[in-house]
């Protein structure tokens, strides 16, 4: 489906998205290939993303987002005359990535992510044919009102393992265009020259004999592919592929396609989770598994002679 070039305004990174029907489109659903995995897969193959409208139970999704707006109250962070489910900051105070509330005090999401029984792991066992396995770490953020997240691909944060590995990003609640919300480049997965420049990258790896390597840091590369998504887009071709979110939506998509997010233009934060599935069987980045991941942490940096 496309856009007419003034049906929206969509911003990301500060820059108005380009909403010429070649430009711009929205993303389709995959609801009608749940009872085939075949079907699943080949849409992810031509796609890179499954777009999944109310597969998440409702109420697992608002307790995942009265329990992490919870922990905020807790530390005073949120407006005390707002109601808690709206999610209005307290004045003065900015958020963006808040992975210490996604931990093992915060049941609520833990289970709407990673319960043996429930809908993402069911699904990830469907459609990758066997036993899977969700990295440990959880990726939370709590957008304050602002800039979105910079378009990147996952694989050069996640890419030490399998290359069969897929992300789930959850709403955690509903958000319109003026929210924002994911954004995907469509077409992207599948660019080679893409995958062997930017995506063959590691940005916890560093040329030992290379002191001034950016990457020897925590604060070195930060693996953003652009900060600018009309360029980025007149670069790769394709569109970009945007929608408006209701509470039980989910995006899963592979970790070669370029994406990001739009900017908050609301008045409340913007709560997304993302969480990361694969085959049990296949290699795993260690960066992301145990019970406390080193991540991007110097533990996880990885020299190499160049």
């Amino acid at each position: 489906m496309v856009l007419t070039e003034t049906a929206l305004e969509i911003f990301s990174c500060g820059e108005k998205l380009d909403a010429s029907a070649d430009k711009l489109g929205y993303l389709r659903h995959a609801n009608d290939l749940l009872g085939n995995p075949g079907l699943l897969q080949q849409r992810m193959a031509d796609d890179g993303y499954l777009f999944l409208r109310g597969f998440l139970n409702r109420e697992e999704v608002l307790a995942a987002r009265r329990n992490t707006l919870a922990q905020l109250s807790a530390q005073g962070q949120l407006d005390s005359n707002a109601p808690l489910m709206d999610g209005i900051q307290k004045p003065g105070t900015s958020f963006f990535f808040q992975p210490e509330l996604a931990q093992k005090n915060n049941q609520a999401l833990q289970k709407l992510l990673y319960a043996e029984d429930g809908e993402l792991m069911r699904f990830f066992k469907h459609f990758l044919g066997g036993a899977a396995r969700h990295f440990d770490f959880t990726w939370l953020r709590c957008i304050s009102p602002g800039l979105g997240t910079p378009c990147h691909c996952d694989v050069v944060f996640m890419g030490r393992g399998t290359r069969k590995l897929y992300t789930a990003w959850v709403p955690l609640g509903k958000i319109d265009f003026e929210t924002g919300g994911l954004i995907v480049l469509e077409g992207s997965h599948k660019n080679h020259q893409l995958q062997r420049t930017y995506g063959s990258r590691d940005v916890d790896s560093y040329c030992e004999n290379d002191p001034s390597d950016e990457a020897r840091t925590a604060n070195g590369y930060n693996g953003w592919l652009s900060e600018n998504p009309n360029e980025l887009r007149n670069q790769l071709g394709g569109r970009w592929l945007v929608s408006e979110y209701e509470v039980g939506d989910v995006v899963i998509f592979s970790i070669d396609l370029a994406h990001g997010g739009m900017d908050n233009r609301s008045n409340h934060l913007r709560l997304s989770s993302d969480s990361r599935y694969q085959l049990a069987s296949e290699p795993i980045d260690e960066r992301w598994v145990g019970e406390n991941p080193p991540g991007h942490s110097s533990a996880g940096k990885r020299g190499r002679i160049c």
